[in-house]
């Protein structure tokens, strides 16, 4: 694994520590397995496989996974598709709650990682992952503008990766301080925000796959924004993202750091409260 990102933010400490981090995990072999059988099977029908509903939300769902991905991964590509689920409105099913459940497995592998890049990143304590829908919007948006349309603030860190994104589907999420006034536009202007990341599946026709987990740092807002295609469809989901909420650790608060208290692993340092699940979600 490697960071990507660039010597960006609105103060010197941000450039050198920045409100967010891409992390590509393509060298990562079990890591990449788990994302990329996890994005098939998000688009199969849960009748393909011979389980009963039950079978994914129980403890063996782990058991049930890897069994799925041993039969789907010697499957010709052309069998597959046949296996596609119509539906792709449906944020919440048995089989789709057990694919985001083993996303726990990537963020704790990334969090690994990133704690060896900057101690400041928080501690992952799996089972901790949300899920973020983008429908799109009610309005058909204008060719090639880009509009909000959904957005996201979490009182911990968070790592956040694509599940699902439609084919052709542009999104940019922008990170940035929630009292800057400019930052609830609700339209586009890359000078008013702090660093974004770009999640872009215009050149995809079947599975996205990009090998990338996001860190974003705690109290920065998220807006969502979604770029306008030259048919739209009408109604059903842009993309799905899974999130990991890092935690606050007290008993790690010796660990050596120039951060003071800044730091999540440090006494005293500024720190949301992760237990109580304060996560705002909009959409707009």
């Amino acid at each position: 694994m490697h960071t990507i990102r660039t010597l960006s933010g609105a103060t010197f400490d941000e450039a050198l520590d920045p409100p967010h981090r891409s992390v590509n995990y393509d060298d990562d072999g079990a890591v990449r397995t788990v994302t990329t059988r996890s994005r098939q099977i998000w688009l199969c029908r849960p009748d393909a496989f011979d389980f009963d509903d039950s079978t994914f939300s129980t403890p063996s769902k782990g058991e049930a996974f890897s069994r799925i991905v041993r039969f789907i991964q010697d499957l010709p590509s052309d069998e597959l598709a046949a296996l596609k689920n119509p539906d792709t409105s449906s944020v919440h099913t048995p089989l789709r709650d057990m694919v985001y459940s083993m996303w726990n497995h990537v963020f704790w592998d990334v969090a690994q990682f990133l704690v060896e890049v900057n101690c400041n990143t928080g501690t992952f304590c799996p089972p901790a992952h949300e899920v973020l829908a983008i429908s799109y919007p009610e309005t058909p948006i204008e060719n090639g503008k880009m509009q909000r349309v959904a957005q996201l603030q979490s009182g911990c860190n968070i790592m956040v990766g694509a599940v699902y994104v439609a084919p052709g589907v542009r999104l940019r999420f922008l990170v940035g301080q929630p009292d800057r006034e400019s930052f609830m536009a609700s339209g586009f202007d890359s000078d008013a925000f702090g660093p974004d990341v770009l999640v872009d599946a215009t050149k995809v026709t079947g599975c996205y796959n990009e090998p990338y987990v996001h860190w974003i740092r705690r109290n920065r807002s998220i807006q969502v924004f979604l770029e306008g295609l030259p048919e739209e469809p009408e109604g059903g989901l842009a993309a799905v993202f899974v999130y990991g909420k890092c935690q606050y650790q007290p008993e790690n608060m010796a660990h050596p750091c120039t951060h003071s208290g800044d730091c999540d692993q440090v006494e005293g340092g500024e720190q949301g409260d992760d237990d109580s699940d304060e996560h705002e979600r909009e959409n707009r």
